[in-house]
């Protein structure tokens, strides 16, 4: 079966690339399809070395690498030669224009500076461009690796929650997370488009492996893991978007709670790490600072002016009702905060494509977001304070972040909540070997039922409103 999966896959990574030939042209074509190759192989390679890997992994990495590929070739033909430009110089708009013009600017001066709160993405670009030359393509390439690598890891954190809990196997788990983030559009367009997504994808991945793993390994070895791991995805996001940080810190504080007794040594590096790196992160922006991060928290002109809110926009669905969110006191944009949670679970809207582009429609399928979203929200109500089955406090990091970012953007920016996918699906998988294992399975199969049936209440009912405005 294996060996057919891989066959059938190849052909159609042979057509793929035989198109994207045709459409750029040899010279350009071959180095887009060699650059998607690499960028496949070096993630492919590493999660090859796992405990959890298998041959059913394997098909599921280069299936979902598949999909990530097509994606990129598409994203760089509708902002190169589908725009009348080139891959050197493509149509890009808002936050991709200024990360690509600041990386224009410091190679050969050929356009102004843009304003950029964090330069680590651009500079990211720029030391590529050093090496290979200007072009679209090699940051995609970056991209779309990354993405790769954090999916691999979240197949790796479904493998490790499953061992010793339940009757699946590990690589069975693993194979399955891999499987189901196929149906993620938006999730994976987002992480080959010329933006941070793909950076913070990995570090916070990163994260969640290491707090798991300190959480649940004693030795030295893993100790030291965890801690490389944390430490890595820290330093990152200090070059590219030291705001992410923060929630690191909610971690720290959920391990704390369950394991200060016997890990003060590993928490007080951890909280080094996290006060330097936050440090860095300072240095390596051009306007974020404290009191910007006291105005995320207090709100104001500041932040409606921040998350784009206007009378046109997709806010207006619903900012209306709130009354001037952003402009509330503390204690009342906390009432808000489950409802704004609500929309940061369901937006982008699925029904609310623009253009009848890929671009357009790959991001609206959310039909395994809220699949796998609902199995996770099934583990939290029925099975996280189930002593035998829960998976450790730290499972509620994702969580705590995901309100963090509701709270302070009313819900309001759809890709905010992207880095943490990768933790929630595996716990998603988590609750399918539950159900496999005949662990409370009647009552996880019913509290899934009723999920899906609020699910499709809440749809129904912003279809609705949203057709009215």
């Amino acid at each position: 079966m294996f060996r057919y999966c891989y066959i059938g896959l190849s052909l159609v990574a042979i057509v793929v690339a035989v198109i994207t030939v045709n459409a750029f042209g040899f010279a350009d074509g071959l180095g887009i399809v060699t650059s998607l190759a690499v960028a496949f192989a070096l993630p492919y390679a590493v999660a090859r070395r796992c405990s959890w890997w298998s041959p059913d992994s394997a098909v599921a990495l280069c299936a979902v690498s598949l999909i990530l590929a097509a994606s990129a070739i598409d994203y760089m033909w509708s902002v190169s030669l589908g725009s009348g430009a080139t891959l050197e110089m493509p149509v890009l708009k808002s936050d991709p224009s200024s990360y690509y013009r600041w990386a224009l600017h410091h190679y050969d001066g050929r356009c102004p500076e843009p304003l950029t709160t964090f330069f680590g993405f651009p500079l990211i670009i720029l030391a590529l461009w050093k090496v290979l030359g200007v072009s679209i393509v090699w940051p995609v390439a970056m991209n779309m690796s990354l993405t790769i690598t954090a999916i691999a890891m979240s197949g790796g954190i479904a493998a490790r929650l499953v061992k010793g809990r339940t009757r699946m196997k590990p690589a069975t788990a693993a194979t399955t997370a891999i499987s189901l983030m196929c149906l993620h559009g938006f999730f994976l367009s987002q992480g080959v488009v010329i933006l941070k997504e793909a950076l913070i994808y990995v570090s916070m991945t990163m994260i969640m492996l290491g707090l798991l793993i300190l959480q649940d390994e004693d030795t030295r070895r893993r100790t030291a893991m965890g801690i490389a791991l944390y430490a890595g995805a820290c330093v990152i996001l200090a070059l590219v978007r030291a705001k992410y940080i923060n929630f690191a810190a909610f971690g720290i504080v959920l391990l704390a709670i369950t394991r200060w007794r016997d890990r003060k040594p590993a928490l007080a590096m951890l909280v080094g790490i996290t006060g330097a790196t936050w440090l860095l992160g300072m240095a390596c922006s051009t306007t974020y600072n404290v009191s910007q991060q006291v105005d995320n928290v207090v709100g104001g002109a500041a932040m409606t002016q921040s998350f784009g809110v206007s009378d046109d926009s997709v806010h207006s669905i619903y900012m209306g009702w709130e009354d001037g969110y952003f402009y509330l006191p503390v204690w009342k944009k906390l009432l808000f905060l489950p409802f704004n949670c609500g929309i940061q679970y369901i937006i982008p809207f699925p029904w609310r494509a623009e253009e009848p582009t890929w671009q357009s429609v790959f991001p609206r399928i959310r039909a395994g977001w809220y699949l796998c979203g609902g199995l996770t929200i099934v583990y939290y109500l029925l099975v996280s304070w189930r002593k035998t089955l829960s998976a450790g406090l730290v499972a509620w990091w994702p969580v705590v972040c995901t309100m963090a970012i509701a709270y302070i953007s009313a819900g309001g920016v759809s890709r905010y909540i992207l880095p943490f996918q990768p933790m929630y699906l595996a716990l998603a998988v988590y609750v399918i070997a539950l159900i496999y294992s005949n662990l409370h399975r009647r009552v996880l199969l019913w509290g899934y039922a009723f999920y899906l049936l609020l699910l499709a209440v809440a749809l129904a009912t912003g279809y609705v409103l949203s057709s009215s405005f």
